[in-house]
């Protein structure tokens, strides 16, 4: 049985993933969608939630099929609760599952709790993270808050929002691409049904924002925000054999530690084809066969981290490129 993907929705405090959330969640598209809140009375679905016939006044019952779950345990048991009572039928079937987190919350922490779950890993896997950015005041927080840089850089899809109220979206825009080049950044005005396909899945086909024609990104400077937090875009051209991940895992798990916030990407693998690789602080994941992965995408690493600089990242990529790669022969 497939595991079942999660994508994880987060954003800083007042930049509308509440409101985002809102909007979403009686769209077709999360039909089968099992979406868990950190904090019930945050959310404000208030009369959009329709109860279901069970007794369990956590699990809520929308009109689109989607299933809202209040997370008033941990999240490694709520995960593991809502999955065997889908197999037992005792709630609607899903197939995917959205969490939502505070405002405050970083992500790593979160997936690495699912990911050291030996049960859950086997069970779910992360497919994207999706933050919401205010576009009034979310570089003032990035500025301000670690916790708001941290969201930002983890990031697969950033989503603006307020852009209504504060125009200026491309130039902003330019800015989150310098900042974290691997992401996708999209405006909230686009239609729900439109938004709802793309956040739930990351392989859709909606092309970001992109700079307008004459507008300069940030220098490297802007990278070195607060806290040392900044991203790296590593070529790896060359496909790889086992030995070669396994000596650069080790060596990432060694000498990295909580410093390396995430890892993401698509290497080929000699013998084995494209490959995604990710990983958050010291805990990677197992690489999912991509066969169909963008040509543009394939070879690139991308590291999000915290006080280590170009040097210490290439010191750990260096055992991608040792010779005898080719453990098939």
């Amino acid at each position: 049985m497939s595991a079942i993907p999660i994508t994880l929705l987060t954003g800083f405090l007042g930049s509308g993933k509440t409101s985002l959330l809102r909007r979403l969640i009686h769209q077709p598209g999360f039909a089968g969608c099992a979406v868990i809140i950190n904090e019930f009375g945050e959310v404000g679905l208030d009369q959009a939630l329709v109860v279901d016939q069970s007794d369990d006044r956590d699990i809520q019952l929308l009109d689109s099929g989607c299933l809202c779950c209040l997370a008033s345990s941990a999240i490694q048991d709520t995960l593991g609760s809502l999955y065997y009572r889908r197999l037992r039928r005792e709630i609607p079937w899903f197939d995917r599952v959205l969490i939502e987190t505070s405002g405050l919350a970083e992500p790593g922490p979160i997936i690495n709790a699912v990911y050291g779950d030996g049960a859950l890993s086997r069970q779910y896997q992360f497919s994207s993270i999706v933050s919401t950015f205010d576009a009034g005041f979310g570089q003032a927080d990035v500025q301000a808050y670690a916790e708001a840089k941290t969201q930002l850089l983890m990031s697969d899809t950033v989503v603006l929002t307020k852009t209504d109220l504060h125009p200026g979206a491309q130039q902003l825009a330019a800015w989150l691409a310098a900042l974290n080049p691997a992401a996708r950044i999209l405006d909230n005005g686009l239609a729900d049904a439109e938004l709802a396909q793309v956040l739930l899945d990351p392989a859709a086909d909606r092309r970001p924002l992109a700079p307008s024609p004459g507008t300069r990104p940030p220098s490297a400077l802007h990278h070195l925000l607060a806290y040392g937090i900044h991203s790296f875009v590593i070529e790896v051209p060359d496909p790889l054999g086992w030995p070669a991940w396994a000596a650069f895992v080790n060596a990432v798990q060694r000498t990295f530690a909580d410093r390396l916030l995430r890892l993401k990407g698509i290497l080929t693998f000699s013998g084995q084809g494209t490959m995604a690789v990710h990983a958050v602080h010291h805990v990677f994941s197992t690489p999912q066969p991509l066969p169909h992965a963008p040509a543009h995408l394939v070879g690139k690493l991308v590291f999000i981290v915290r006080d280590l600089d170009r040097a210490d990242v290439m010191q750990a990529v260096q055992y991608l490129a040792q010779p005898g790669q080719d453990d098939t022969a």
